[in-house]
């Protein structure tokens, strides 16, 4: 029996299982935590952000167009054509802010066909039309304008604006009268012929 030699145990060569299974899992834990803190960060400055959007009050197109206006009245004109490019694009800007519509994107035509449908008043629609038709080749052909004309085209460019506000404003009076109007007549149809004060 000395042939027979007793087998010993394994030995353990490296680390233990077990201390790489706790580093693994103590590691997995920080990298999860690590992710939600930085997850809950990015939804808060989100957050944040939203709200101070909510609270940027609005300025009005008419405020808007006038100010830009202004500042085209105190710029020199040196070359009409990119004057003509803003003058057009501030009555576009108005517009659309005004109308909710998307009037850059829109060719004369494409606008003078939309503005048909906002309500506004045929005279006013009739001048804006003929201005953006009359300004098109100073914009976009070899024409170009007398400084004079210039002068002219602020001031009717002003006239409409304040035109189409003019309009505007009457169209939102009609409303807010027609409402009341509608609310009594809802208020005696839900009461009932004989409830009726």
């Amino acid at each position: 029996m000395q042939d027979i030699n007793i087998i010993k145990s394994p030995v353990m060569v490296g680390l233990d299982p077990g201390l790489v299974k706790m580093i693994l899992f103590i590691a997995g834990g920080i990298v999860f935590l690590i992710l939600v803190v930085f997850l809950i960060k990015k939804f808060w400055k989100s957050r944040s952000k939203d709200k101070g959007n909510q609270l940027t009050p609005a300025i009005p197109p008419y405020k808007l167009a006038l100010g830009e206006l202004d500042r085209l009245c105190q710029k020199d004109v040196i070359d009409p054509k990119p004057f003509y490019f803003d003058l057009g694009g501030l009555i576009k800007r108005y517009v659309g802010g005004s109308y909710a519509m998307n009037a850059l994107e829109m060719t004369t035509q494409e606008l003078v066909k939309q503005i048909r449908f906002t309500g506004m008043d045929r005279a006013l629609i009739m001048e804006v039309s003929q201005f953006l038709n009359v300004s098109d080749p100073f914009r976009y052909g070899p024409m170009v304008p007398d400084l004079s004309q210039v002068k002219k085209d602020l001031a009717s460019v002003r006239q409409l604006i304040t035109g189409m506000e003019q309009d505007l404003e009457s169209q939102r009076a009609l409303v807010q009268q027609s409402l009341p109007q509608q609310a009594s007549s809802k208020q005696s149809l839900a009461l009932g012929p004989e409830e009726t004060p």
